[in-house]
């Protein structure tokens, strides 16, 4: 059975991938200066686009266990357990960092780590 942390962290990393797919076709378009991107959210209904910097995404994806999201979309918590720290908050996002088993669950299910890969 899927605990609330897996959940979670499945959740967010179905748009983590989604925004994976968009940056490479934006690869393709040079000239695109920021990339619009899904809001990388718990909330399986979220939609909302932020443009961010190529520079911006990369700092996020540096690290597997990290998620951006918009303004008003931290959430920390789901069915009374902590998933997630806020770790930085900038004007146009939030990067929410996953703690316990969220923060496995969603290094494992990172695209580019070697775990994630399944190597």
């Amino acid at each position: 059975m899927e605990t609330t942390a897996e959940r979670a962290a499945r959740n967010e990393s179905a748009f983590r991938d989604a925004n994976e797919r968009i940056e490479g076709a934006a690869d393709a378009m040079a000239h695109l200066d920021e990339i619009p991107l899904i809001c990388e959210c718990s909330v399986r209904t979220c939609t909302e686009v932020v443009r961010l910097t190529r520079e911006e995404y990369e700092l996020v994806r540096s690290h597997g266990a990290c998620f951006w999201v918009v303004p008003g979309h931290e959430v920390v918590a789901v069915d009374g357990v902590e998933v997630a720290k806020v770790r930085e908050r900038r004007e146009h996002f939030t990067i929410l960092e996953k703690i316990g088993e969220a923060k496995v669950v969603s290094q494992q299910l990172d695209p580019r780590s070697a775990i994630g890969k399944g190597v």
